[in-house]
């Protein structure tokens, strides 16, 4: 109602971007929904 969404709790993983393999194996085996992947690690 008020246009406020609350993104964190869609976030299901964060990865560092050197494991960026993870997070798409993550999605592909529909265990994350939304991975964040960190570029300063």
């Amino acid at each position: 109602m008020n246009k406020e969404l609350e993104v964190e709790k869609l976030i299901t993983h964060e990865v560092p971007f050197s494991e960026i393999d993870k997070a798409f194996d993550l999605m592909l085996k529909g265990e994350g929904l939304r991975c964040i992947i960190r570029m300063d690690a």
